[in-house]
């Protein structure tokens, strides 16, 4: 079963570390990461938190570290999840046309992840979470 809350710094944490990914897959021309990216999003999407990699990595090793002050807070799981299957269609997507050879179409579908991926991390505007809210009406 699907845990129907997170903690909200869990997906602050997945998309920082997305747009970093991303970003550095850009810069330095490295498709695989694009891929790499590509499957931890799936699995994350499918299995969602218990078996979701960045989730596991924030939540046994950095938040441990952090010793948060106050108590954590929680948000539903649901917007972040379907964030999370967007981002894995577009770099999909992405990552099936830099194999293909069609570079333009690759990295542009890769770097509207980045794009997205930071503006949530860093604003908490989260665009496939609004898009889940408009989409079941809350």
């Amino acid at each position: 079963m699907v845990s129907s809350t997170v903690d909200v710094n869990v997906p602050r944490f997945n998309q920082a570390v997305v747009a970093a990914v991303t970003a550095i897959a850009f810069l330095f021309q490295l498709p695989a990461l694009v891929g790499g990216m590509f499957l931890v999003l799936a699995i994350s999407w499918l299995g969602g938190p218990r078996v979701a990699p960045l989730t596991l990595l924030y939540t046994k090793v950095i938040r441990p570290r952090l010793r948060p002050a106050r108590a954590v807070e929680f948000e539903p799981a649901a917007p972040p999840r379907f964030a999370q299957l967007l981002g894995a269609i577009f770099l999909g997507a992405g990552y099936g046309a830099l194999v293909a050879g069609w570079t333009a179409v690759g990295w542009t579908l890769t770097l509207v992840v980045t794009g997205l991926a930071a503006l949530a991390a860093t604003s908490r505007i989260c665009v496939g979470c609004l898009i889940y809210e408009k989409a079941v009406g809350r």
